[in-house]
């Protein structure tokens, strides 16, 4: 048997090839990644007579760069291993390496191979794999749409201060946005004409915006007390943010329809879907399935035990202290923001739709935890539940879940 241990970055790719006896087969070599290096390597494993089933490649899930090669070797009948770093970098230490380079990583990979410690990190299949980069890139979106407002929010209310008492208040609404993109400042609407504004809103689904409504918007621009300061600057500043929360809020809507039809495949007003059994728990909806599952497999299987899910969150305390010297608990920040944000998010949703998590998150504030701390309880115990959930199919039982409460 010949262990295969390659060690991937961006342009090239290191191979080390391990014997039996943990003596390296033949001098390291490079690929580069691109289809010709692939091509390459197998050309070399043909020179060196290692056949794909007297072999055993392993490579780290390090970055983006693994995939393509893990897929190029798994397609072509190679028996490979995708490796988790932390391992790589324990049994690293226990080899006293302490220099790294491209060789000894390669070399460190396949000695892992080769000693039969080593633990499959979990591969996600094409759905899951596509949840992971739709609910990613909405909650990175969905970031920036936050920001954005705050910074509309904060504009508005410069160059037109009085925007709240008019039929404009909430200036993320079509009609409001349509509005505001052609008269952005108090001083454009003050010059505005009624008929261009009704123009602008009749062509606005559902717009109920009415002349007296109108009337008084453009006497409110013409009364405030923006004093026009840098009018078109702030203006062109306020439309551009406009257009850019208009263009993010369509891709959210495009990224979530994707979400479901990945969730529910063909049959759109079925709940029986991988993780549909978490819908049962009062406050759960689609989107938090979707950031749940892409992170745990359809069935819960990347994480064998509930603490080890928690962990991988980051709900954990940061413990602090030497000597005398000790500082106050405070959660971790390690782990994955979309985790941590999903299950906080539900862990409010919880409190206002499930009676049972609601009890909790009170009893916790009574025994003199603060309100944060309590819902950062509810998360966990959501998380241990979704998890237990995933792996057994069944639906929410409160009964059974709060036995001991």
């Amino acid at each position: 048997m010949y262990y295969l241990g390659i060690d991937v970055s961006k342009a090239s790719s290191r191979v080390v090839i391990l014997n039996d006896n943990g003596e390296k087969h033949a001098k390291p070599f490079s690929i580069e990644n691109d289809k010709s290096g692939f091509q390459t390597l197998l050309e070399q494993l043909k020179t060196l007579n290692i056949s794909k089933n007297d072999c055993l490649a392993g490579i780290e899930a390090t970055g983006i760069w693994w995939e393509n090669l893990f897929c190029f070797l798994t397609e072509n009948g190679f028996n490979i291993i995708l490796l988790n770093p932390h391992q790589t970098n324990k049994f690293r230490e226990a080899l006293r390496k302490k220099a790294k380079t491209d060789d000894i990583d390669a070399y460190v990979i396949a000695g892992l191979l080769r000693s039969k410690e080593h633990a499959s990190c979990y591969v996600p299949q094409e759905s899951i794999q596509s949840l992971r980069e739709f609910t990613k890139l909405r909650f990175e979106l969905a970031k920036d749409l936050k920001n954005y407002q705050r910074q509309a929010y904060s504009l508005l209310a410069l160059v037109f201060p009085e925007y709240e008492k008019t039929a404009i208040k909430n200036p993320f609404s079509i009609a409001s946005m349509a509005i505001l993109k052609e008269f952005p400042t108090a001083k454009d609407l003050a010059t505005a004409s009624v008929n261009r504004i009704e123009k602008i809103a009749r062509h606005i689904k559902g717009n109920n915006l009415n002349t007296d409504e109108i009337n008084k918007l453009i006497q409110t621009a013409k009364d405030s007390i923006f004093s026009g300061k840098a009018k078109d600057a702030r203006g062109l500043s306020l439309k551009t943010i406009l257009s850019l929360i208009e263009h993010i809020e369509l891709a959210v809507k495009e990224l979530e329809a994707n979400i479901l039809a990945i969730l529910k495949g063909n049959d759109n007003d079925s709940d029986d879907f991988p993780g549909g059994n978490l819908l049962t728990i009062p406050g759960i909806a689609e989107k938090t399935v979707a950031n749940i599952i892409q992170a745990t497999g359809e069935h819960g299987q990347v994480f064998p035990t509930t603490t080890k899910f928690i962990g991988h969150i980051g709900f954990f305390p940061q413990i602090y202290q030497s000597g005398e010297s000790k500082t106050a608990n405070k959660i971790s920040n390690r782990g994955p923001k979309i985790l941590r944000w999903t299950f906080y998010m539900a862990a409010v949703s919880c409190i206002r739709h499930n009676r049972q998590m609601k009890e909790l998150f009170n009893k916790k504030v009574s025994q003199g935890k603060s309100k944060k701390q309590a819902l950062i309880y509810v998360a966990k115990k959501l998380a241990a539940l979704c998890l237990s959930m995933l792996k057994s199919g069944l639906p929410y039982s409160p009964e059974r879940v709060f036995v001991a409460a």
